[in-house]
């Protein structure tokens, strides 16, 4: 069975830029008074923008709506990534390099607004396609199986087809409810177990007959 396309979420899937997002979120919340610490974040990782805003307002008592964080937050993400570069997980480049020689489409399935994830693509125009969290509707972010659903779409494939990679648990569950074979890479937050997921330490372990074997093997 070979693979129809491959999915990747962005942010500590193929960038680590969970920092980035960290250091926004203290630069912004230090202009309210308010302190961000080490650990704080990990209720956010992979979660819609919307979602996570939503929280933010209400544990922080911040004098805003979730609506008008976003921008702010996406704004400072932008800035720190200008900043500081966006760096790469081990292996990300060279799995996209090896699906673009194996003539295999890919795309980028993110909760991250446009503008943000337009900085990874940017960096790496053989991703084919986009899908990012202010595209699909209130509500049907990750862990919605929407957006993966979306990327397929895009691409012309059956989702059951392709290989989907993530890193946290609300994208993960996006991934696998959408019927792609979901690839965990665990980095900062602990993975749900779920029936048929494969876990790996790294994407720099994978190469696209590994990938053709564990589709071919749950059919």
């Amino acid at each position: 069975m070979g693979v129809a396309a491959a999915l990747f979420d962005m942010d500590g899937t193929l960038t680590d830029s969970e920092i980035l997002w960290f250091e926004a979120e203290k630069a912004v919340f230090a202009r309210y008074g308010k302190s961000w610490n080490d650990g704080d974040q990990n209720d956010l990782i992979g979660r819609a923008i919307e979602d996570s805003c939503r929280l933010l307002v209400s544990r922080l008592d911040l004098p805003l709506t979730p609506a008008e964080l976003a921008p702010l937050l996406v704004d400072e993400v932008i800035h720190q990534a200008k900043t500081r570069g966006m760096p790469w997980r081990p292996g990300a480049r060279e799995l996209i390099d090896e699906c673009v020689q194996a003539g295999i489409p890919t795309a980028l399935v993110t909760s991250s607004y446009a503008d943000f994830a337009q900085l990874t693509l940017d960096a790496c125009p053989d991703l084919t396609v986009a899908v990012t969290g202010d595209e699909v509707p209130a509500g049907r972010g990750k862990p919605d199986p929407l957006p993966y659903r979306l990327a397929a779409e895009k691409l012309g494939v059956d989702i059951r087809d392709c290989v989907a990679f993530e890193d946290s648990d609300p994208g993960i569950r996006s991934a696998h409810a959408s019927g792609a074979l979901t690839v965990a890479i665990p980095f900062q937050v602990p993975i749900p177990p779920l029936d048929g997921l494969v876990i790996v330490d790294s994407l720099a372990d994978l190469s696209i007959p590994h990938l053709e074997k564990l589709l071919a093997a749950r059919q």
